[in-house]
């Protein structure tokens, strides 16, 4: 069998896995489109297109693929109806780069929060590995008037101060130290809270605005 005609039936079984009713067969559908990466994305956008799909499971396979030929889709489902959609569309345009990424995913921070840990999204976590250009709209965030939306802007916050101490998704701290490191650096820079006095919340903001001077500048 030729490696077109493999990929081929790959391809069909992952679209009939991602057209099923049953969860782990969707998500099986899901990692074997992830797993053949640009090969599957003209048949994910048509899948999306028509409706024939379970579109948040197909949104999420080309938002970890990422291939610029999905900005389209990713932009207009930015307004879409579900929640997940909305936010796995916001990833896919962080992951190729789009210049709008940032505004969409601020957009989407308190979409399809985790069922387990409500104060993580999937904006939460690209955010937090967008580095220093999140941080002023992440600062403006810790000020806003919804405790919700406070607390995913400092987990946000939080995660991009714990990848430049080294830490990895899924793996951790490369050593106590650096966890010590990143828990100190927030320590002062006002050990914010997002519970806390409005006040305090303000001091805590302004120290992180004098930390980003510093970043940008290398000092």
């Amino acid at each position: 069998m030729s490696g077109n005609d493999s990929n081929a039936k790959r391809l069909s079984a992952a679209l009939a896995a991602l057209n099923s009713e049953d969860v782990p067969t969707q998500n099986e559908g899901v990692e074997m489109s992830i797993e053949l990466g640009s090969i599957a994305v003209p048949s994910l956008l048509a899948a999306l297109e028509k409706g024939r799909a379970n579109r948040p499971q197909v949104m999420y396979a080309l938002s970890q693929i990422g291939d610029p030929r999905a900005v389209p889709a990713f932009k207009e489902s930015l307004r879409d109806s579900d929640e997940r959609v909305r936010a796995y569309a916001a990833q896919g345009l962080a992951r190729v780069g789009d210049p709008e990424a940032l505004a969409a995913t601020l957009q989407t921070l308190n979409d399809a929060a985790d069922e387990l840990h409500l104060d993580v999204t999937p904006s939460v976590q690209t955010l937090g590995g967008m580095g220093l250009k999140a941080v002023p709209s992440l600062l403006d965030l810790l000020m806003d008037e919804h405790d919700t939306t406070r607390l995913r802007a400092q987990r946000a916050l939080e995660l991009m101060l714990s990848l430049r101490h080294g830490f990895v998704p899924g793996r951790g701290y490369p050593s106590p130290e650096a966890e010590n490191g990143m828990r100190s650096e927030w320590r002062a820079n006002g050990d914010y809270d997002y519970s806390a006095a409005a006040r305090d919340r303000a001091v805590s903001v302004e120290k992180w605005h004098r930390w980003l001077t510093r970043a940008e500048d290398g000092t």
